[in-house]
C-alpha cells in the first residue's frame, strides 16, 4: 500500500469516526460499545459491553518485557515487516537475558487496513480476501486463498528464515484485532456478496486464527497495551 493510500484510509476512518461521535450525547459517549450498537446506521455492529475478552492483560502482567507493535497496513506477506521487527525484539530478549530466564511478551495490534492478517485459512479463502486486498500468495504468486502471513513464504536468501504469525503465536505473542475495521470489511463484502452485514461480520468473528482476541478498536487495543506497561513500536 503507497503513503497517499494508507493516509487516504486514515481519513476516512476519522471522517467516520467523526460523523459518528458527533451523532451521540455525551452520556451515551460515556458507554462507547453500546453507542457504536445503537449507531448501526453509521458504525460496524460491534459486541456488547461486557462481551468483550480482556483476559489477554493478565499474560502481560507477569511478563519482565514487553511491548506492542502497531499493524495498520497490511504490508507484503513476501517481506513482513511488523512480524520481523517483533521477532527480532523477542530474539534481542533472549540475546541479552538468555533462556528461560525471563518473560518477553509482543502485542501485535492489527488494525485499519492489516485486519485480514488476524483470519484464518478458511476465512481467506471463502471471502477471496486475497482478491479483495490484492495480496499475492507469495509461493504460488496468485491472489492468497490462505493467510499468507500465517504460513511461511519463501527465503528471500541462503540462510535467511521469515518468521510468521505462527512463529510469533508459538512464542506467546498477542493478537489484537480491532473490531471496528473488521465491521467495515464485513460491510464491503455483504455489498458484494449481497448479504447482511452483521451476519458477515459474525463469519469474521469466528475465523481468527488462534490467540487473537477482538478490541473495540485499534486505539482502545494500542492504550490498553500501553496501560499494561507496553513499549510502543510503531511500523
Amino acid at each position: 500500500m503507497t503513503d497517499q493510500e494508507n493516509q487516504s484510509s486514515r481519513r476516512e476512518f476519522v471522517v467516520n469516526a467523526g460523523r459518528f461521535a458527533s451523532a451521540v450525547s455525551l452520556t451515551t459517549l460515556l458507554t462507547p460499545v453500546a453507542a457504536l450498537a445503537a449507531s448501526a446506521n453509521d458504525s460496524p455492529t460491534l459486541a456488547h459491553a461486557g462481551e468483550w475478552d480482556l483476559s489477554w492483560l493478565a499474560t502481560l502482567a507477569s511478563a519482565s518485557d514487553r511491548a506492542v507493535f502497531d499493524w495498520p497496513s497490511l504490508g507484503d506477506p513476501a517481506d513482513p515487516q511488523v512480524l520481523y521487527f517483533a521477532e527480532r525484539y523477542l530474539d534481542n530478549c533472549e540475546a541479552v537475558y538468555g533462556r528461560q530466564k525471563y518473560d518477553a511478551r509482543v502485542v501485535l495490534n492489527i488494525r485499519t487496513q492489516a485486519v485480514a492478517a488476524a483470519l484464518n485459512d478458511a476465512t481467506w479463502e471463502h471471502y477471496s480476501l486475497g482478491t479483495e486486498y490484492t495480496v499475492n500468495d507469495p509461493t504460488t504468486h496468485k491472489p492468497a486463498i490462505r493467510n499468507p502471513f500465517w504460513h511461511r513464504a519463501p527465503d528471500p536468501s541462503p540462510g535467511v528464515v521469515l518468521p510468521t504469525l505462527a512463529d510469533l503465536l508459538a512464542r506467546r505473542s498477542i493478537i489484537l484485532v480491532c473490531d471496528f475495521a473488521l465491521g467495515h470489511l464485513a460491510e464491503r463484502i455483504a455489498e458484494k456478496t449481497h448479504r447482511q452485514p452483521a451476519e458477515v461480520h459474525r463469519d469474521l468473528r469466528n475465523g481468527f486464527v488462534p490467540g487473537a482476541f477482538a478490541v473495540p478498536s485499534g486505539i482502545f487495543g494500542l492504550a490498553k497495551a500501553q496501560n499494561a506497561g507496553c513499549a510502543y513500536e510503531r511500523m
